[in-house]
């Protein structure tokens, strides 16, 4: 029996959603039991007792922890996450910020993963032990295993040294002037105000952080996607096909490749949220400015409200993408929704 789409997808989503709650839970308690007063690094040393008492009262601390996570919880849900204790202004102002520039790093990184990965993983399984897959196979291997800093600090100073011009720092050129735009996001917020000139200038910008930032997903996707193709050219009905004169690249592009495209899909979704966490080092690289390097100051100065967004924004991120992909999977291979059926 065959489990119908919408169910598997409600299922799914039910999921996720305890997942969160779990997730709110566990980061409220762990921001809180962690050592040092909160109170105290928000006022700083020089701040007498009673006025950080004061501050504890006002974040409500004296309240027993399941006091404080319900209070906490039911404004979270009408938007309010909280003021931060170090800008002193809601998060969600600082998030609404942060988050679109992060986002569209990561968001562009992706396409690099996917545009480069997958045809270099087809490429490489279809000439297998030959020159193009040992090559293909070594520079992998040397995206996987090289940080990203590096690869951020190499690719500043090659454009420093041979590309005159081109933009090492920042989202946008400080000569441009741009007021904002709806959504945060620099390409698409430009070309919706018909700017051609701040959506190309912010693509030039975007290029060698995001490039630096998707190379050991490009490495891993790349191995993967060579492994399944070539697991997947020993199945009796790939055999068949060929055995039938069915020219190779309508075996590669129709059957072989959405067949070999679950597992990049999948990791493809584990590197969404990984690039979000592994982003505030490619941020510092290129004075980004962006939602991570914004949750490694909150966790460096303990401030709580902060924290606890940042984690459950990257959490809701991950959710998402995960959702995304097993949608994309349950489509791609009927397969799934009958084993979930029975």
């Amino acid at each position: 029996m065959q489990q119908h789409p919408l169910v598997a997808i409600l299922t799914r989503i039910g999921t996720f959603v305890l997942v969160m709650i779990a997730l709110s839970i566990m980061i409220f308690v762990l921001a809180r039991i962690v050592p040092g007063d909160p109170a105290r690094m928000a006022l700083g040393p020089s701040a007498t007792s009673d006025q950080v008492q004061a501050v504890r009262l006002q974040m409500g601390l004296d309240q027993p922890l399941v006091v404080q996570y319900l209070d906490y919880a039911g404004k979270a849900l009408r938007g309010d996450l909280g003021m931060s204790l170090v800008s002193q202004r809601p998060v969600i102002t600082d998030l609404a910020q942060t988050v679109p520039a992060t986002l569209e790093l990561v968001f562009v990184s992706v396409v690099f993963m996917f545009v480069v990965a997958v045809p270099l993983g087809v490429v490489m399984a279809h000439y297998r032990d030959r020159t193009i897959d040992h090559v293909g196979r070594l520079l992998s291997l040397t995206g996987v295993i090289i940080p990203s800093f590096l690869f951020a600090i190499t690719l500043q100073l090659v454009a420093a040294r041979f590309m005159s011009g081109w933009p090492i720092i920042g989202r946008l050129d400080h000569d441009i002037s741009w007021g904002g735009g709806p959504t945060g996001l620099l390409l698409l917020d430009g070309l919706l105000a018909g700017r051609l000139d701040v959506t190309l200038n912010a693509l030039q910008h975007l290029i060698l952080p995001a490039f630096a930032l998707s190379m050991a997903g490009i490495g891993q996707i790349t191995r993967i996607t060579r492994s399944a193709m070539i697991e997947n050219q020993r199945k009796d009905h790939v055999l068949t096909l060929k055995s039938f004169g069915v020219p190779e690249r309508v075996i590669i592009f129709k059957y072989l490749l959405k067949l070999s495209s679950i597992a990049p899909l999948t990791i493809m979704g584990l590197e969404f949220a990984s690039l979000i966490g592994n982003a505030f080092v490619i941020e510092m690289v290129f004075a980004w400015g962006g939602f991570a390097s914004y949750g490694l100051t909150s966790i460096l100065q303990k401030d709580l409200n902060a924290v606890t967004a940042v984690v459950l924004v990257a959490g809701l991120f991950f959710i998402i993408a995960n959702l995304i992909v097993d949608i994309l999977i349950t489509v791609i291979d009927p397969r799934l929704r009958r084993k979930e059926a029975r």
